[in-house]
Parts: structure tokens; sequence; C-alpha cells
């Protein structure tokens, strides 16, 4: 596992609100989080690479470090793993407060009613396709 090594990165403009329904309130909370609260134009992506792999076949135990507009803070996560015939799912879900990262949460809307709460919910999905020699 010494030799492991994982790194994800994610354009910070394809981030979304997910609270349901669809709304024209929810599309402007999703511009304002992209604009005032993530600065996607100083800060174009969200980055996690491990520092320490170990595990099983079943479970992998990381310390990652995760950088999000500019502050990088190193946080466990585990990630389970599914093997098939010539696949691997790899899935992981994990929680990270945004003021850990020097963000102020989102608060606006009609009144300054619309809050986003300080933790936000990462979930991460991969599959790794055997290719044919």
């Amino acid at each position: 596992m010494a030799a492991s090594h994982v790194e994800i990165t994610v354009p910070s403009d394809s981030l979304e609100v997910l609270t349901p329904p669809d709304t024209e309130e929810i599309r402007k909370v999703t511009a304002s989080m992209r604009t005032e609260v993530l600065d996607v134009a100083h800060y174009p992506e969200i980055r996690m690479v491990s520092q320490h792999v170990e595990g099983t076949t079943r479970h992998l135990n990381l310390i990652v470090a995760l950088t999000i507009k500019g502050t990088t803070r190193e946080i466990p996560i585990t990630v389970d793993l599914k093997f098939g015939v010539d696949t691997l799912l790899a899935t992981s879900t994990f929680t990270v407060k945004q003021t850990a990262f020097g963000i102020k949460p989102y608060r606006g809307g009609p009144a300054g009613t619309v809050r986003v709460a300080d933790e936000v919910t990462f979930s991460i999905r991969a599959v790794a396709v055997r290719q044919s020699p």
C-alpha cells in the first residue's frame, strides 16, 4: 500500500446546490456559491491528494490533503472497494466544515432566509475498468 496514490481534481464551477426542488432560488444560490463563496475565478479547482494509504481488499483508510479555496487541510477518509470481473468500484462519503477552509457559509436569498450549513458532504464514486493487454 505504501506505493498507492490517489489524486482527484474537481472543477469548482461544476458544483451545484442539491437541495430539491430545482427552483430559480436554488439556481441563484448555486451562482452565488460559485462566485462569492468559492471564488471560482481565483480558485478553479478543489483537489484531494492522498498522503497515506492503508487497508484491505474491501476498505482503504486514507489521510488526504484536501484543498478548497487555496487552503489545505489533512483529513481521514474511508474508501469502500468492490471488485468485479474487470472493474473496481471505489466509493467514499465524508463531511468537512467550510469554516475549516476559511469559507464563510452562504447566507442570502429573500430577507437572508437561505442559509447553507457549515458542514458539507462529499460523495465520491470512481470506477476503474481493466484494459485488455
